[in-house]
C-alpha cells in the first residue's frame, strides 16, 4: 500500500482541517515523520489505521474510542485517506463521526465509505472491507505497517504458524503452497490405482490354455452366427416373396369383385340397348 494523501479534521490535536500530501514524500522512497512528544505523529498513523479498519492500537471500542479521538473543541471528526494498493489501483477511505448536540460525551457511530478512482471520478464501493482492497488483515497490518512501541519483540517472536500465515498473506504466497493440491491429486491417483488393481485381480488365473480354449469357442460361436445369419437371410427372402404374393392375391380378389360388379352392369346395359334399338325402329316406322 502506498499512501497518497491524508485529510484530518477534529482528530486529537488536529482541530482544523489538515492535509498531508504523501506523494512528495514517497517519491524519495524513504521518509520520516518527526516532532516533539504530543505533536501528533502517532495520530497520523492511527488515523490511517482507523480510516481503513475502524480499529486503533491505543484505543478500542470499550475505551469510547470515537469520544477520545475527537478534539474537545470539535463537534465533528473527519478522516479521508487516499492510497494505492498492490494492484496499482487508487482508493479512498473516509470515516466521519459527530458529537450529539444534546450530550457532549455522546459521539455517534462513525459512517464509513470507500471509493475507487475511475474515469477521473471517485466511485463509491458497495463495501468497506479494507482487507479485500489492501490484502492485509488488521492484525498483519499492525505488524507490518504500524509496530507500536515495545511490541517489536512480539513481532519477531511470532510462532511458526502465525509467521507463515502472515508472510503468505503479505506476499501472496498461497499460490506457491502446493501441499494440499498435491495431496488431493495423490489421493485421487491412489484411489484409481486401487480400483484398477482390483479389476486386474479377476485375471490372475488366466493362462495360455484358457485363452486358446476361449479362441476355439469364439470360432465355433462365430460359425454358428454365420449359419444363423445365412438362414435368417433366406427366411427373409421367402418372407418377402410370401408378402408380395399375399398382396397380389388381395389385389386379384379385389379385381374379381370389381369384375363381377361390372358383369352385372353389362347385362342391364345389353337389355337397355335392345330396348333402345326396338324403340328406334318403331319410331322410324
Amino acid at each position: 500500500m502506498i499512501p497518497v494523501q491524508l485529510t484530518l479534521e477534529g482528530i486529537y490535536s488536529y482541530q482544523e482541517r489538515q492535509k498531508i500530501d504523501f506523494e512528495s514524500l514517497t517519491e524519495a522512497g524513504l521518509f520520516g515523520i518527526f516532532g516533539s512528544v504530543g505533536s501528533g505523529k502517532s495520530s497520523i498513523l492511527e488515523a490511517i489505521s482507523f480510516a481503513l479498519y475502524g480499529e486503533t492500537e491505543r484505543l478500542n471500542a470499550r475505551d469510547r474510542r470515537t469520544y477520545n479521538m475527537m478534539n474537545l473543541k470539535s463537534n465533528r471528526s473527519y478522516i479521508e485517506f487516499d492510497f494505492i494498493n498492490s494492484e496499482n489501483k487508487k482508493y479512498r477511505a473516509t470515516r466521519e463521526f459527530k458529537r450529539n448536540s444534546k450530550n457532549f460525551e455522546d459521539v455517534k457511530t462513525p459512517s464509513v465509505t470507500f471509493y475507487e478512482w475511475k474515469n477521473e471520478n471517485w466511485i463509491p464501493l458497495d463495501h468497506s472491507n479494507a482487507e479485500q482492497i489492501v490484502g492485509l488483515s488488521y492484525a498483519n497490518f499492525k505488524r507490518t505497517i504500524i509496530i507500536p512501541q515495545g511490541q517489536f519483540k512480539e513481532f519477531l517472536e511470532l510462532g511458526a504458524a502465525e509467521r507463515t500465515n502472515m508472510m503468505k498473506e503479505i506476499f501472496g504466497l498461497q499460490r506457491f503452497d502446493l501441499q494440499n493440491n498435491v495431496s488431493l491429486i495423490n489421493a485421487k491417483n491412489r484411489s484409481e490405482l486401487d480400483q484398477l488393481e482390483g479389476q486386474l485381480k479377476g485375471f490372475d488365473e488366466v493362462n495360455e490354455e484358457q485363452i486358446s480354449s476361449k479362441k476355439e469357442s469364439l470360432k465355433l460361436e462365430q460359425q454358428k452366427f454365420e449359419d444363423i445369419l445365412k438362414s435368417f437371410r433366406e427366411t427373409e427372402k421367402l418372407y418377402s416373396k410370401l408378402k408380395s404374393l399375399k398382396e397380389d392375391f388381395e389385389t386379384l380378389h379385389e379385381k374379381k369383385a370389381h369384375f363381377e360388379k361390372l358383369t352385372e352392369q353389362k347385362e342391364n346395359l345389353d337389355l337397355l340397348e335392345t330396348k333402345t334399338e326396338l324403340y328406334d325402329r318403331l319410331s322410324r316406322i
